[in-house]
């Protein structure tokens, strides 16, 4: 669900946000990763752009981690994980 509010202002044309408030959430990585993510899911797997929206998902996962944030919790099933500060560490 949250995945989907993101990407409201993305299907109204508005154009992402590149810059994340000072000490909050990386909105434009949050936004670029649902993107990917939707591209990547709802792709053919014979597309090749379907595999390249993969990749930049996952290179913004790592980024996301990196940043310290984590999908989901342990015990939630796919549908219930979103993106959040991850338990134990302080956001960067």
């Amino acid at each position: 669900m949250k995945a989907m509010l993101l990407l409201l202002p993305l299907l109204a044309g508005l154009p992402p946000a590149r810059a994340a408030p000072a000490g909050g959430e990386p909105t434009a990585l949050l936004r670029d990763w649902a993107a990917q993510n939707s591209a990547c899911r709802g792709g053919r797997g014979d597309d090749p752009r379907t595999q390249e929206a993969c990749t930049r998902r996952d290179a913004l996962d790592r980024r996301l981690n990196a940043a310290g944030w984590c999908y989901g919790r342990p015990g939630e099933a796919g549908y219930q994980r979103s993106w959040q500060p991850c338990a134990g560490r302080a956001p960067r």
